[in-house]
């Protein structure tokens, strides 16, 4: 298993290996669109912990497996898949830029 952070037409792509298949999918969690491999998140059995209001991603379906801790729903929220076709990007979802919280 690995994990790799790339830029991809200005997004940046976590793309996961495991057992000789890979998984790219935006780094960007849909809960909040922050960057959800900011420092404190966490991976562990194919899942990737946001780690601003820990929801928890599969890395292999880009299906969310715990809702956020959060009083914001986050309803059908699913990782944005990534796959290249004839050279591009190809994002099944709508892309965006994950950004850091303000601070006050």
């Amino acid at each position: 298993m690995s994990l790799r952070v790339l830029e991809v037409e200005g997004y940046p792509v976590m793309v996961y290996q495991k057992d000789g298949k890979e998984y790219a999918w935006l780094a960007g969690c849909p809960h909040k669109r922050r960057p959800i491999l900011a420092e404190g998140h966490k991976i562990f059995d194919d899942v990737v912990e946001c780690p601003f209001h820990r929801a928890r991603f599969s890395l292999l379906t880009g299906e969310m497996v715990k809702p956020p801790e959060s009083k914001t729903p986050c309803e059908n929220c699913k990782l944005i898949k990534v796959e290249m076709k004839n050279g591009r990007a190809v994002f099944h979802g709508q892309p965006f830029v994950p950004e850091m919280p303000k601070r006050p």
